[in-house]
């Protein structure tokens, strides 16, 4: 099959499998800008919040005009899914890792007159917030000379949090913004403070039509991004039974969650966000006394790299102010924190640690989170870009 046939064929098969849960399951309008979609050879930005993002950008387009863009190696390693997301021109990245090779590849798209859809904060938003931004993104808009355009997504957070196990069935907004100005642009700081400004929006609080008003149990996963209790700053204390009710092993917490991912405290009759629990958890990430930080059961993979990870073995991984312990049936590897150089959350659930040699994987299906390693480790060691 020739490649534009292989495009196509690709297309169809991915628009028949998603669209009807884009459109279907949250109603979701590109309700300004849609010319900017369709003109081609340019770059589209956005926040990030929801798995399914691209498609809610993609989905009014003609057959053939869906942008292009980066997905993270986790999906196009292997498989028909792999190769659906190759055939339409999709570019395979790890996260925060430097990838120059990637430039080049990113141009071409553009000169074939393809749109390059990119989120520059490195993934999805954990708490619905702003997250750091990956500034080699910043540099590629500023020096490429191509039209940048912010997209403006309201809806997709309280639609489907990256923490929660299930979707809500809600609407979702799309807006593509004119292009920004970076013409006089010198410095890489004042490039992403240029970028970022459009879509730095709190999306704990989207407009009143797009929020859920019914949800299956909302609560389930909230121990991913609550991953200390607020009150007492006990690790993994946090849980859910029903899928709703929200209580602390210590005792002291009495919540709901509703369909709109807020948190109705029972005690007080107080109304809670989330991005603000979160970011209660993150500032007492280093209140445990001694050296130990945290600890979880995993399923861990060792390798050169992701086509090279081992099979998983059940370990038990603490993490300390200076190293990584990870305990095995067989061996105990320790890793000093000096020699992990990149960091990065694959889904929800599964943390890879890149050193100088070597990739570990982390998956925390039995509790923990990878969430709260992540931001340990960024506390730790100041900035793991």
């Amino acid at each position: 099959m020739k490649p534009g046939h292989r495009h196509i064929a690709s297309e169809i098969a991915l628009r028949s499998a998603i669209f009807p849960i884009v459109r279907g399951l949250w109603r979701t309008r590109v309700v300004s800008g849609r010319e900017y979609l369709e003109s081609g050879s340019r770059f589209l930005y956005g926040n990030h919040s929801n798995n399914f993002d691209p498609f809610l950008v993609n989905w009014p387009l003609p057959l053939g005009k869906s942008s292009s863009g980066v997905l993270t190696a986790e999906y196009m390693q292997r498989g028909l899914t792999a190769t659906v997301f190759r055939n339409i021109g999709l570019l395979s990245t790890r996260k925060r890792v430097p990838e120059p090779h990637l430039v080049g590849r990113i141009l071409r798209l553009l000169g074939d007159g393809r749109n390059v859809l990119i989120y520059p904060e490195g993934g999805r938003r954990w708490d619905g917030r702003p997250a750091r931004w990956i500034q080699s993104t910043a540099k590629l808009f500023v020096r490429a000379g191509y039209p940048v355009h912010p997209v403006l997504t309201h809806g997709s957070y309280v639609a489907w949090p990256r923490w929660a196990d299930w979707p809500r069935p809600a609407r979702i907004e799309v807006s593509v913004l004119p292009a920004i100005d970076l013409s006089d642009v010198t410095e890489t700081e004042e490039a992403v403070s240029r970028l970022a400004a459009p879509i730095a929006i709190d999306e704990n609080l989207p407009p009143q039509h797009v929020r859920p008003k019914r949800a299956f149990r909302p609560a389930d996963g909230i121990h991913r991004l609550i991953y200390r209790d607020p009150l007492t700053g006990s690790p993994n204390a946090v849980f859910t039974t029903d899928g709703h009710r929200i209580r602390s092993r210590d005792g002291g917490l009495d919540w709901l969650m509703l369909a709109d991912s807020r948190i109705l405290d029972r005690s007080t009759g107080e109304i809670l966000l989330t991005g603000d629990l979160h970011r209660q958890a993150r500032s007492r990430i280093l209140d445990s006394t001694g050296s130990l930080v945290t600890s979880s059961l995993v399923m861990m993979r060792r390798g050169t790299g992701l086509g090279s990870l081992s099979a998983p073995s059940l370990t038990r991984a603490s993490l300390y102010r200076d190293h990584i312990m990870l305990t095995g049936p067989r061996n105990t590897h320790h890793l000093d924190l000096g020699d992990v150089l990149f960091v990065g959350i694959e889904r929800n659930y599964k943390l890879q640690l890149t050193g100088r040699d070597s990739l570990i994987e982390l998956a925390f299906h039995a509790g923990g989170s990878a969430l709260h390693w992540e931001d340990a480790l960024f506390t730790l060691k100041g900035a793991i870009t």
